[in-house]
Order: structure tokens, then sequence, then C-alpha cells
């Protein structure tokens, strides 16, 4: 006795047509959801350097340091998505203590200031410098930048 696989006509149809409409609506549900995020997000990129910070510290006459207004106006702006501080001119005379004294006198401030801020770019700390600090290192690294990229 032999037995065979039958399915009605109408179902061999039915099948492929329900997976079809199902995969559509599923389309159009994911394109849907990225509809409804209409809000701009914007990146800005604010350099500083070894001479000039002015855009993301500001030094009071007490020698206190706080967050620049601009970095301020822009976390507060619900357009930014994030703020990247990138390192402008020759980081190569840098010394140990010159990299703590960065980190603690300069970026961190905006860094722990909002999430929003990260770190971008390259600084190129002199040879073997900042293996003496490895703490200040793998916080630069952890917050965007990268140490001696190019060496």
């Amino acid at each position: 006795m032999k037995y065979t696989k039958m399915l009605p006509y109408k179902l061999k149809k039915a099948l492929p047509a329900i997976g079809m409409m199902g995969s559509m609506l599923m389309t159009t549900s994911c394109e849907q959801e990225k509809d409804d995020d209409e809000t701009p997000h914007k990146t800005i990129e604010l350099t500083f350097s070894d001479t000039d910070s002015h855009n993301i510290i500001k030094k009071h006459p007490d020698g206190t340091r706080t967050v620049s207004d601009t970095i301020i106006k822009y976390v507060n702006d619900p357009t930014v998505k994030t703020i990247y501080l990138i390192p402008d001119d020759d980081w190569n005379h840098y010394f140990d203590f010159d990299i703590t004294a960065l980190r603690v006198n300069g970026v961190e401030h905006p860094i722990n200031y909002s999430p929003k801020v990260r770190g971008k770019g390259d600084l190129n700390f002199r040879q073997g410098e900042a293996s003496k600090v490895p703490e200040d290192s793998l916080w630069f690294v952890r917050n965007g930048w990268t140490i001696n990229k190019y060496r």
C-alpha cells in the first residue's frame, strides 16, 4: 500500500499568501517605527589644544575650572546627540605629569558633566610617557580617544 501526501488545492495557494502578507506587515511596522523618531540628531565637534581650551573649560579667577558655557548649551539642546572633544595641535611635549594634569584640569570636567560628551581623535604623547600613568591612559581610551595611534 502506498501513501501519498495530498493537500487540497486551496490550501497550497493559501500558505504562501499568508506568509507573504505576514512579511509585508512586519516590514511596514519597522518602517513606521523609524518614522516616529523624527527628531534630528546632531553631533558637535569641539576642538581643544594645549594653549586654547576655552571651548571645553571655563577658568575662573580663583583657579577653579568648570565646564564651558558652550558645552552647557549643547548638552541642554535636545537635538544634539553627541558632543565630541577633539584634540588639536601636537601633544608630543607632554610628560607623565602633564598627561595627568590634562585629564584632571581639562577634559575630565566635561566628560563627567554629561554622557553626551565623548572624546575623539588621537593624543600623540611623548613616546613611553603614557605607560607611566596607566590609570590616566586607560581613562582616555575608555572615553573615546586613542593614544599614539600612528606610532
